[in-house]
């Protein structure tokens, strides 16, 4: 009896402290996105980037409404602890015990099944889908489902992030003012706050950087046709691709603002936070690849000599040396003129 309740109170307390973290942390969330409004001029680039910056926030909103309403029994319950957050949506699906949507069907050969959840995500989000449904369905398991769709599909918001930031690099247009010291730590103490509330509030199974670990583990998941044309695995391939191209375009940047002068110029303070923010996409790159199928081919090409696993590695280190030249490049002070 005295375990049980010293349990309860634990579990009570564990609750108000995530809940409390996550409120604080979209306090401060929401003084970024009113000082991003209210002081960058709305163009091309900068409409796309706060579109992104709402949906993540909407992404974050409906996942702590989904925890907060989850039931406890769910919640602690030991498979939740046991299962590795190698799917989010899986564990997500343990979570809320939402037994359709624990294993859904590969999309296809290529497919270890991220497409097909991404693909049943847009369909679970589709708002004429709701409309449509004749029986009422419980709030908490609306929200339920809808944390589940929302991170069967973050891997195409992470996609269209790094394209915008690309596109930033090689372009130099920042979407923004160079944001004050109080705004950034305003920013990332929210995403901090509400990274330990969601751990808070899963018991300790979401742990912090689970979900940017899994968006780059499914970049791009849901867009195109979801066939590789390699014969590589295309989870590995995109996840893989992706951390070459941040790699190139810091590089290039660097670069550039050193000693080319071939793209155009970006101010210092502005090319800092961007090449932070790809090497940042860079590093949990390496974490997601950890947890993806490996590809083992051997030995391939005109002579067979060529290993994949070692031509892999040599073009991801080369990119990576070179994105240390520019980054390197573009943080020190100066630079040659043009």
């Amino acid at each position: 009896m005295v375990g049980d309740a010293v349990s309860g109170a634990w579990i009570t307390a564990t609750r108000w402290a995530g809940g409390l973290a996550c409120a604080v942390g979209f306090v401060a969330w929401s003084l970024w996105l009113g000082w991003r409004v209210t002081s960058s001029p709305l163009e091309v680039v900068s409409g796309v980037v706060l579109v992104l910056e709402v949906a993540a926030l909407l992404v974050a909103l409906v996942l702590t409404a989904a925890l907060s309403l989850a039931p406890r029994v769910v919640a602690s319950s030991s498979t939740a602890h046991r299962r590795s957050p190698d799917s989010l949506p899986d564990v997500l699906a343990d979570l809320f015990g939402l037994d359709h949507l624990r294993s859904v069907e590969p999309h296809g050969a290529d497919d270890s099944g991220e497409v097909a959840r991404a693909r049943r995500g847009l369909v679970l989000l589709d708002p004429r889908r709701v409309r449509a449904a004749r029986s009422p369905v419980p709030t908490r398991r609306r929200l339920a489902t809808a944390a589940w769709a929302v991170m069967a599909v973050e891997g195409m918001r992470r996609m269209l992030f790094v394209a915008v930031l690309v596109v930033i690099l090689l372009t130099g247009r920042f979407p923004f003012d160079a944001p004050s010291g109080e705004m950034l730590s305003a920013l990332l103490g929210a995403q901090l706050l509400i990274a330990l509330g969601h751990w808070a509030l899963s018991y300790g199974t979401l742990r912090p950087g689970v979900r940017l670990r899994w968006s780059m583990a499914s970049v791009g998941a849901g867009l195109g046709d979801g066939a590789s044309r390699t014969g590589l695995p295309i989870r590995w391939t995109a996840t893989m691709a992706t951390m070459v191209v941040l790699n190139l375009a810091v590089s290039l940047r660097g670069v550039s603002d050193r000693w080319t002068h071939g793209l155009g110029p970006m101010p210092r303070d502005e090319r800092i936070i961007t090449m932070g923010v790809s090497w940042w996409l860079v590093i949990v790159g390496f974490a997601a690849l950890r947890i993806l199928v490996k590809p083992s081919l051997g030995f391939y090409g005109a002579t067979h000599r060529l290993e994949e696993t070692s031509t892999r590695r040599l073009a991801l280190g080369t990119t990576l040396a070179v994105a240390v030249v520019g980054f390197v490049a573009g943080v020190l002070p100066g630079g040659l003129p043009a």
